[in-house]
């Protein structure tokens, strides 16, 4: 049996959910709702110390950290593989996880905070913010959430991270010009793409599609990618999404 403890609006979630559907392998959903802070109580504490989502849970033990359980999958399920056979091809496929772990989804998490999750506030209210804080077990932490989403945004960091994230698309456009496609490593579909995939879901929900527009192998790219059937069914719908440029704060709300 496998559980999968997530938060449907989250990259690293969608990367989780998407080596799953390449799999074919059922899975039991155990929501975790972030901006309630549902990762900071100490059930799921129990199960992930650093409070992240997502967790795995396969016959009872436990894989924590997206990439680490996407590639526990790929091992467990080895059919298809989602790994080249290839050193080299390996070795190009494991650097793009780390591009996207290390640098693509801070840069994301700039962008969408300022972006989306300042919405929070128009969208449920101080007085609700304030109780779903109080459920955060660090007291200054949760003061400094709430300070930093009901400011104002900072328009200048969010430039400056899309600058940073056209670099990388470009880079990505080298490699697979390099690679010769239609895949980051060739010809086979492997956890680099599944990787890349949700930063892109989530570039185009905050309506920032420009940052690899004219760049034609990510364009080609982005759009097979969003044509594999795994990717529709990993891809949070409308109704799961938090809200943003794509999902206003609703009349009534705000």
């Amino acid at each position: 049996m496998i559980e999968l403890y997530q938060f449907w609006d989250s990259p690293c979630c969608m990367k989780v959910r998407m080596t799953l559907a390449e799999k074919g392998v059922d899975w039991t959903l155990r929501p975790v709702t972030t901006y309630k802070f549902d990762h900071y109580q100490p059930d799921y504490q129990a199960l992930n110390p650093h409070s992240l989502v997502p967790t795995l849970v396969h016959d009872g033990k436990v894989v924590i950290q997206s990439g680490v359980i996407a590639e526990y999958l790929d091992d467990t399920f080895p059919d298809p593989p989602l790994k080249p056979a290839d050193p080299l091809a390996r070795a190009r496929m494991r650097e793009w996880m780390r591009e996207e772990e290390e640098f693509l989804f801070r840069l994301i998490v700039t962008m969408s905070f300022n972006i989306m999750m300042k919405l929070r506030a128009r969208a449920y209210g101080m007085d609700k913010l304030q109780e779903w804080s109080r459920r955060h077990p660090d007291r200054n932490r949760a003061r400094d959430y709430l300070q930093r989403v009901t400011g104002p945004a900072d328009m200048g960091a969010v430039a400056q991270a899309e600058q940073k994230f056209r670099w990388h698309m470009e880079r990505l456009d080298r490699q697979l010009a390099d690679s010769g496609g239609p895949w980051i490593c060739g010809d086979q579909f492997t956890l680099a793409d599944i990787c890349i995939a949700p930063i892109t879901d989530r570039i185009e929900y905050l309506d920032r599609e420009h940052l690899w527009r004219g760049l034609p192998a990510v364009e080609a790219w982005v759009a097979r990618v969003r044509e594999r059937p795994s990717f529709g069914a990993a891809a949070p719908s409308f109704e799961d999404r938090m809200y943003g440029p794509k999902k206003p704060v609703p009349e009534a709300a705000a």
